[in-house]
């Protein structure tokens, strides 16, 4: 049984780290084709079940405090940053 073709590999022919590939996700620039790749990497890489539940905690609490207004990226970085700085203490 062959692998599945990586959506996210780079032009170079490189593969996209998770982080890359986890902030394509979030961002909802997805293709229909890196959801499902990501969900079944999400199965086996702990770190990343772990990043994309807390990121996407963070932008649906964001959502529902302003009142379904898009939220920005700085202020979802800035919430991200003071969540590990208190994780880390």
């Amino acid at each position: 049984m062959s692998q599945p073709t990586n959506p996210f590999m780079l032009p170079d022919g490189t593969k996209s780290s998770c982080m890359q590939m986890l902030q394509v996700i979030l961002d909802e620039e997805a293709t229909p084709e890196q959801k499902e790749f990501f969900r079944n990497h999400m199965d086996k890489c702990m770190p990343c079940f772990r990043t994309y539940e807390v990121d996407m905690t963070i932008k649906e609490m964001l959502k529902i405090k302003c009142n379904g207004d898009q939220v920005s990226h700085d202020l979802v970085e800035q919430l991200k940053n003071q969540i590990k700085q208190k994780i880390a203490l």
